[in-house]
């Protein structure tokens, strides 16, 4: 697994934020001081296939990152700061960092984006050298400088977010020199979209190239709004064995480490689903790096596989911390990822089925032409 990525800059208090999130809520349409990010569900061959035989979708590697939003505003007395929202709503302001307007010099840029909020995921690229660098990969746009593109088709936030906002950015950053550079605290760039039949392309050619894991794929409706919250028309796919929860732990016994995982219930209501599968020589090494024993586990939230024979009778072996989560999966979530690993489709598979995909959506685009110009 790949670490996960800090967060660019410091936490602002809780009290200080609640204006923040007003500000959010109202862009976003919610009305609601939550956090507003669409949420995707797990793939299953019977339901995902036939939506992609039925509706035209882009598809784009699912990075092992750090799922933000990033909010830029403009003070009153006209100074620009950018906003990282992360899962748990906390925010975060980014020093060293503004996002110019596209019509401003960016040599000396002296116009900024005001009210823009934006989706992205931050993930750290290592190099073959084995240099580290935090990127910001973008992948849609809510609101744009006050304008709100979230029932745009996808291609439009897309092209939004490039030329608007990440274009500017990094013609600015060309302009810099190297020593103001070093102080950016990331570096930006879209995420990378095929059509939906193109996954053997974003498998063998995408993938390869990037400098940061990469452990699944993501499905994206082109004509579905951006959609607040669980969202049908954005589909996660994982190789059944890759398929992840994110529990709650609780230490119910340290010596024997009879160790449970909680299932998220909405609220603060948790309930046990299941122990972790765990032995004494995991502690102090690889995931576990740091953690001397059982009790600096209990109440953090983590990210398991299913593995029954890895040390029973614990059935789900532990991957990563999920720190950036304020809880664990909801227990509706938890069965619909258990109902994906069965009803899944391993990578050979899927890219069989995609020879469909491509026919059903060319139809679609022949159809359309005739009836555009009959």
């Amino acid at each position: 697994m790949s670490p996960i990525p800090p967060i660019p800059g410091s936490p602002i208090p809780n009290h200080a934020c609640q204006g923040l999130r007003q500000l959010v809520g109202e862009l976003s349409g919610t009305n609601r001081p939550t956090f507003p990010g669409s949420q995707p569900v797990s793939f299953t061959k019977s339901t995902s296939i036939p939506e992609l035989m039925d509706s035209n979708y882009l598809v784009c590697e699912k990075s092992d990152g750090v799922r933000v939003l990033v909010l830029m505003i403009v003070t009153e007395d006209n100074r620009p700061q950018t906003f990282f929202i992360t899962r748990k709503n906390e925010y975060y302001l980014a020093p060293f960092c503004a996002f110019p307007a596209p019509d401003t010099d960016p040599q000396q840029p002296t116009k900024f984006h005001n009210r823009t909020l934006i989706d992205a995921e931050l993930v750290i690229d290592t190099d073959h050298y084995g240099r580290a660098e935090r990127k910001l990969l973008g992948f849609d746009a809510l609101v744009v400088d006050g304008h709100n593109c979230m029932n745009f088709i996808l291609e439009k936030r897309l092209g939004r977010l490039r030329d608007y906002v990440f274009t500017p950015f990094n013609r600015m950053a060309r302009c810099m020199t190297p020593e103001f550079r070093q102080h950016l605290p990331f570096a930006v760039e879209m995420k990378v979209f095929e059509r939906s039949y193109g996954v053997a392309k974003v498998q063998n050619e995408i993938i390869p190239r990037l400098l940061h894991k990469s452990d699944g794929l993501i499905f994206t409706s082109v004509q579905a709004p951006y959609t607040p919250g669980t969202c049908d028309k954005i589909i996660k796919w994982k190789p059944a064995s890759e398929n992840s929860v994110d529990f709650k732990i609780q230490v119910a016994d340290a010596a024997s480490l009879d160790i449970r995982l909680l299932v998220w219930q909405g609220g603060s209501e948790y309930s046990e689903y299941g122990r972790l599968a765990i032995r004494p020589q995991d502690f102090n090494q690889g995931a576990l790096q740091g953690i001397r024993g059982p009790q600096e586990l209990n109440g953090r939230i983590c990210e398991v596989v299913l593995d029954s024979s890895y040390a029973p009778p614990g059935q789900w072996r532990f991957m990563r911390f999920r720190d950036d989560k304020p809880h664990g999966n909801h227990i509706s979530t938890v069965a619909k990822i258990i109902e994906s690993m069965s009803d899944n489709l391993e990578l050979s598979e899927l890219i069989q089925c995609m020879v469909d995909v491509r026919t059903a959506w060319k139809q679609r685009e022949a159809a359309a032409a005739a009836e555009a110009n009959p």
